[in-house]
């Protein structure tokens, strides 16, 4: 307005009346005059003669766009720490008679009251927000700003605002030791997460395993049990399903004493396929109780009669006793045999005990005819 004083908002005031009217205000400019009662008026062009009458002093207010910026902390809602602001504002005088009447002349008085109405508004809504959530807070104050121009008693509009909201040194090294902190929290529930869900998975493999294994038992126990009875189709397919558990399948069958001889080899045989015919001997062995010869593949029926038993030894010889050569035996006293030709044997005869039996049953038989 002033080119002397860049500073100076208002000019004046000078005097005014008929003849000193002024002129005709240039664009950016208003003219306001001041009457004999104290009052001030805005005259937007140069008053008439009678008009000029009623007026007093006469003063020319810039009313052009003028730009500040400054930068100064902002509270937030964690206690110590405040944001770092950097204000950006436009703003202009709108009520010319308000600032004559006001005393705000000059630039540096305008922007101070600027300042503090942008300070009084944006502090309580920028503490709603905690140190760290400073982006948050930055859009919420801009959005704010953005919804209205702010009129103020002074007679000056805000027209515009930008807001940028940063942290200091002491609250970033503050925000970086939290969430330091916060990782390692993190990481701490992840690695308990980690261990619980491993016990849960071992002790849940566990309970399958325990599950498993009692189911396994009550199947093989049915089956043993429907063996038993002369069912052996369950059985095989136990053994279809689990290979590995023919062995010791064999081996409980083999100490059954509810079991026939007859029933364990038929089990036997529908294992053929299953078992190599070595141990197919082995276990027809265990079944016995008594050890066999290996036969070879045609084992297979040539099992003894369950009830067989095992060989008689020969009765012991005596001192006494001397080997004869055969004789032929002639009366009732024993059989005879016709010599046959290549096994040089020509008849048999009681020798040791038996001989004594039989000649003292002879000479009891040539008493009973002579009585």
């Amino acid at each position: 307005m002033n080119a002397s004083d860049p500073d100076q908002l208002v000019t004046g005031p000078l005097p005014a009346g008929p003849v000193k009217r002024g002129e005709t205000p240039p664009p950016g400019t208003a003219l306001v005059f001041s009457l004999n009662t104290g009052e001030a008026v805005t005259v937007d062009r140069k008053p008439s003669f009678l008009e000029a009458t009623r007026f007093h002093n006469r003063y020319e207010v810039d009313i052009t766009d003028h730009h500040a910026g400054w930068s100064g902390p902002l509270p937030s809602r964690t206690t110590g720490f405040a944001f770092r602001a950097e204000i950006s504002t436009t703003w202009r005088i709108t009520s010319p008679e308000v600032v004559v009447k006001r005393g705000v002349t000059t630039l540096t008085t305008a922007e101070a009251l600027v300042h503090g109405a942008l300070n009084e508004q944006l502090r309580p809504h920028t503490r709603s927000f905690d140190i760290e959530d400073v982006g948050r807070a930055e859009d919420s104050v801009n959005r704010f700003l953005r919804s209205r121009q702010r009129v103020l008693d002074a007679g000056l509009t805000i027209l515009d605002c930008v807001v940028r909201l940063s942290l200091d040194e002491t609250a970033e090294s503050y925000l970086r030791n939290q969430r330091d902190l916060a990782w390692q929290k993190q990481q701490a529930r992840l690695a308990h997460g980690v261990t619980l869900a491993q016990a849960e998975g071992a002790e849940e493999l566990t309970s399958l395993a325990e599950e498993h294994e009692a189911r396994r038992v009550r199947e093989r126990t049915a089956a043993l049990q429907a063996a038993q009875r002369g069912e052996g189709g369950l059985l095989v397919h136990l053994i279809a399903q689990d290979p590995s558990q023919l062995r010791s399948i064999l081996q409980e069958i083999a100490g059954r004493q509810d079991m026939t001889l007859e029933r364990k080899q038929a089990l036997l045989r529908d294992f053929k396929d299953e078992l190599h015919p070595a141990e197919r001997a082995e276990w027809v062995q265990r079944f016995m109780g008594e050890p066999l010869p290996y036969a070879g593949p045609a084992l297979e029926g040539a099992s003894p009669h369950p009830g067989s038993r095992a060989p008689i030894p020969p009765p012991p010889r005596h001192r006494d006793d001397r080997p004869s050569r055969p004789e032929p035996v002639t009366g009732a006293g024993g059989p005879t045999a016709e010599e046959q030709p290549g096994n040089g044997v020509v008849g048999w005869k009681p020798v040791g005990r038996n001989r004594t039996r039989a000649d003292g049953a002879g000479r009891q038989e040539r008493e009973d005819e002579r009585g």
